[in-house]
């Protein structure tokens, strides 16, 4: 059950790091460029990859 949370808190972190880059300004600037790009979506893809993970057992 805790792995469950985590990893769906994991992506969401990941989306709020997309945001941004996308133009949405509401949440702030991380850092530009593509060191944001691959930050926010290594952080979906482990959220992801925690999800399925998860769900399977």
């Amino acid at each position: 059950m805790q792995s469950k949370i985590y990893a769906v808190l994991t992506t969401l972190v990941g989306v709020l790091l997309f945001l941004p880059l996308l133009g949405i300004e509401t949440f702030g600037n991380v850092t530009e460029g593509i060191s944001a790009w691959i930050i926010a979506i290594a952080i979906v893809v482990i959220g992801i990859v925690g999800i399925t993970k998860s769900f399977k057992q």
